[in-house]
C-alpha cells in the first residue's frame, strides 16, 4: 500500500513538472527535445489523466479494503463515516480539475483553426493550474487521513 501512494506521489510530481513545462512552451514558444507546444501538450494530458486515475484508484481500492474490514469487525462503524468524508471532499475535486485540463486540451482545436473560442483556451488553462495546485493540497491531506484511517483498523 505506501509504495502504491509513493508511486500516486512520483506520478503527481511528474504531473506537476510536466504540466508547467507545458506553460513554458506556450509562453514562450520554444521547443524541448523537438516537440512542439501541441505535441507536449498531447504528452501532458496522458500523463495527467493516467495521475488521476490511479490516484482515484488508490482511494477506491483502500476504501473497499476499509469497508471489508470494517464488516469483518476490525474496526468500528466511525472508521466508515471518515472514509466516506473524505471521498466525498476528494473525488469533486480531482473530477473538476480532469474536467478543466480536458476542456482546455480540446479547445486546442478551436486554437488551431482560429475558432472564436480559442479566446477560452488561455484563461482555461490558468484556472486549471490553480485548481490543480489546490488538489494537489486536498490529495496530501486525503492521502494523510486515509493512512490515519487505515491505522485505526
Amino acid at each position: 500500500m505506501y509504495i502504491f501512494m509513493l508511486t500516486c506521489y512520483a506520478f503527481m510530481f511528474f504531473n506537476t513538472i510536466n504540466i508547467f513545462l507545458t506553460a513554458l512552451l506556450g509562453l514562450f514558444d520554444i521547443t524541448i527535445f523537438g516537440t512542439t507546444h501541441m505535441r507536449f501538450s498531447m504528452f501532458m494530458i496522458l500523463i495527467f489523466l493516467i495521475t488521476e486515475i490511479l490516484v482515484m484508484y488508490f482511494f477506491i481500492t483502500t476504501g473497499k479494503g476499509i469497508k471489508q474490514a470494517i464488516q469483518d469487525g476490525l474496526g468500528d462503524k466511525g472508521l466508515w463515516n471518515r472514509e466516506k468524508k473524505l471521498k466525498m471532499r476528494l473525488f469533486p475535486h480531482l473530477m473538476l480539475t480532469i474536467l478543466l485540463f480536458s476542456i482546455w486540451f480540446i479547445l486546442w482545436g478551436a486554437v488551431d483553426s482560429n475558432h472564436q473560442f480559442a479566446i477560452l483556451h488561455q484563461p482555461l488553462f490558468y484556472l486549471a493550474l490553480v485548481h490543480y495546485a489546490w488538489t494537489l493540497v486536498i490529495k496530501n491531506r486525503s492521502f494523510q487521513e486515509q493512512i490515519n484511517i487505515i491505522s485505526n483498523i
